[in-house]
């Protein structure tokens, strides 16, 4: 737990009594008017744990925050995005974390639930995990769940399934993410606790935190339309020593190699610092990553792949007959990032 909270507002919100809120806003604030307020230690890493807690998307509610909202109507935001209701249990969560008190008792009830479910792992997934740097949990959702997601995708969209020629006139959001953050069919991975007893057992620690990701629409290349990437890349920095993290994907639809399917090098995190120490002086590793052969994942509705962060992953040209519609899950401890070099 964080003993550092004196360099923070300790001030509930007025409206839903988190704390840290207010700091955050005020930060954000001052950065729209071209005044930064250092954040203070370990606070970038509460930032995270707020939203994730509050169920908002970072960058939804940074373009919200564009509008200069008050306080009060930025938690109205907050609870119109969940629906105007939050679990209590989430708010004392938060305030227990920034404010290092130890855990409530029913936050603590909450947490080790997972801990009564039967390992969803088996020895053979963590040796596939430990060799390859990825695993699939099948059925990670009822294919009814994921049918129930892609839909929302679609409506999202304002595509139809059965009109190939409405998958192409719109933009998609940022390359072949979308923006839908909110909706209740998204909600059936983010609370499953199949799912949370897998990130859990990888972690090994059941004290995680769910964010609130996008879904994905990666529609059949056309004579108008091409891949946009994005190609093999890492979400993380490259400057050692390397931490444990996982990502997820969750397939909404079958998705065979050739539908545009996730893509990764497999065992890569076992070689990534070597990989990086003999690269030629002054290279760029992630221009250099660009000439490995990635190797395509092909899962069904339902299942979700989950991948350690020092994998090379991407998502693929989709030459199939229909669209790879996905929706980006994924768990984590909230560890304090130590400030190093971006490379």
């Amino acid at each position: 737990m964080n003993t550092d909270f004196h360099q923070f507002d300790q001030e509930r919100s007025p409206v839903l009594g988190v704390l840290h809120l207010r700091r955050f806003w005020t930060r954000q604030l001052a950065a729209i008017d071209g005044e930064r307020l250092p954040p203070g230690n370990h606070e970038l890493t509460w930032d995270r744990i707020l939203l994730d807690g509050l169920g908002v998307a970072l960058e939804d509610t940074r373009q919200y925050l564009g509008c200069k909202p008050t306080l009060e109507e930025l938690e109205r935001w907050i609870l119109l995005k969940n629906g105007g209701d939050i679990d209590p249990i989430g708010i004392r969560r938060i305030n227990d974390v920034v404010s290092g008190a130890e855990y409530a008792r029913e936050v603590r009830q909450y947490l080790s639930a997972v801990d009564e479910i039967e390992p969803v792992l088996n020895n053979a997934d963590f040796e596939f995990w430990d060799e390859h740097g990825y695993v699939i949990l099948r059925g990670a959702i009822s294919r009814e769940q994921a049918g129930a997601a892609e839909e929302a995708v679609w409506k999202h969209l304002g595509m139809r399934r059965s009109d190939p020629s409405t998958w192409y006139g719109k933009k998609i959001g940022k390359g072949i993410m979308t923006e839908l953050y909110y909706h209740t069919a998204l909600n059936a991975a983010r609370t499953s606790m199949r799912i949370r007893k897998a990130f859990a057992q990888l972690w090994d620690s059941h004290d995680l935190w769910v964010t609130t990701d996008r879904a994905g629409f990666n529609p059949p290349e056309s004579e108008h339309f091409r891949f946009p990437g994005p190609a093999l890349h890492w979400d993380m920095n490259l400057t050692p020593p390397f931490e444990f993290r996982t990502q997820g994907i969750l397939y909404l639809c079958d998705t065979p190699a050739e539908q545009g399917a996730f893509t990764c090098i497999p065992g890569f995190h076992k070689r990534l610092a070597s990989w990086l120490e003999e690269l030629p002086e002054g290279s760029d590793p992630r221009r250099a990553v660009m000439d490995l052969d990635p190797m395509p994942i092909a899962a069904n509705a339902g299942d979700l792949i989950i991948w350690h962060h020092a994998l090379p992953h991407g998502s693929s040209p989709n030459s199939g007959a229909y669209p790879r519609i996905v929706q980006y899950v994924n768990m984590y401890v909230a560890r304090p990032r130590e400030r190093r070099p971006w490379r």
